[in-house]
Formats: structure tokens, C-alpha cells, sequence
């Protein structure tokens, strides 16, 4: 019988090293389904991707984070694991302190072992057995929003217009950008 691949999606601002994961990913008979280098182009994905494990760069350079990103993903795929990239060998510098690295269902492997391959699937299996989201484990700019405005960002991340967040929500158009206008100054966009 054979086994069905674990479908992987990975978030790598390093264009080599985000090339070297899929390649060594995809020989160990793990499914790539997609590679991407910002946190845009991974929330675009949310909707479309049917995804096992998200491998996510912590640091992503970007406003929103790779925490970020993995939230709002697990929030919109309950059981998906999740795999951080860090290249902090302490934990206790991810994210000041307040990671929810360190929850226990998140797995956190150093960019710096990553050349183990046998140690990157197991944290994969790992993750795969950890997997959802951690309970109110919002850090960095998006700890600032509230649980309605989180929400209405998950609704736009997924691809719904104002018109149907606001249907959605059961508010008029003109509140939902009103608190899209508060979610963006949240930010910092």
C-alpha cells in the first residue's frame, strides 16, 4: 500500500535556503505544495492549499511575522501542524520571550540544522503530531488586535471582499472598513 505524502507548505524569506528545504523535502517523499518568501503570498494561499505541515521562517522580515502567518493559517485549518524556522539557538529570544514556540504544540528547529535532514523530518512528524493552534497566542503586532478585528483580517486573508465580510459578520460595509482602517493603523501599514 502506499502512503500517502505529507503535503508541506513552506514560508522562507532566504531564497537559497527556501530552495535547499524543498529540494531535500521533496527527495524524502514529502509533497511540496507550495514555496513561498512572504507572508502575503502564504495568507493568499490559505483558501486554495490543502497543506499538512506549514514550515514558517519566525522572522520573516515583514510586518506580519511567520507566528502571524501560522495563525491565521491554523485558524482557518484547525489541524494543521506547524514548523517554525528560527536562527535563534536560545529559545528564549523568539519573539522577546513570549513565543508560542514554546506552546505545546508548536515545534521549532534552528536554521542551522536544518543541513540534518533526518532531525527536519522528524520535527515535521513532530509538528504533524502537535498540530493547532495555540490558545490566544498572538504576538507581535497582531497581540495589538482584538478577537472581532483578528477575525475580520482572517475573513479578508481568505479572499472575501468587504461586501461579504460585512454579510458574514452582520454589520453594514462602512464598519467593516472602519475596522480595517483601525486593523491597518494597528500594524503599522
Amino acid at each position: 500500500m502506499t502512503k500517502i505524502p505529507t503535503r508541506i507548505g513552506i514560508v522562507e524569506d532566504n531564497d537559497l535556503l527556501r530552495l535547499s528545504l524543498g529540494t531535500s523535502l521533496a527527495q524524502e517523499n514529502l509533497e511540496i505544495v507550495f514555496s513561498v518568501s512572504t507572508a502575503l503570498e502564504a495568507l493568499e494561499l490559505i483558501e486554495t492549499a490543502k497543506i499538512d505541515v506549514l514550515i514558517a521562517d519566525l522572522h520573516l522580515g515583514e510586518t506580519i511575522n511567520g507566528i502571524d502567518v501560522s495563525l491565521l493559517w491554523q485558524k482557518a485549518h484547525p489541524d494543521l501542524g506547524v514548523l517554525y524556522l528560527t536562527s535563534y539557538e536560545d529559545p528564549r529570544l523568539i519573539s522577546g520571550g513570549k513565543s508560542p514556540v514554546m506552546a505545546d504544540n508548536s515545534v521549532y528547529v534552528t536554521k542551522s540544522s536544518i543541513s540534518e535532514i533526518d532531525q527536519l523530518v522528524q520535527a515535521i512528524n513532530s509538528s504533524l503530531e502537535k498540530k493547532g493552534a495555540p490558545k490566544n497566542a498572538r504576538t507581535g503586532p497582531l497581540a495589538k488586535l482584538t478577537d472581532v478585528q483578528m477575525e475580520t483580517l482572517s475573513l479578508l486573508a481568505l479572499g472575501h471582499s468587504n461586501k461579504e465580510i460585512a454579510r458574514i459578520r452582520g454589520i453594514n460595509e462602512e464598519s467593516v472598513a472602519i475596522s480595517l482602517n483601525r486593523i491597518s493603523k494597528a500594524l503599522g501599514l
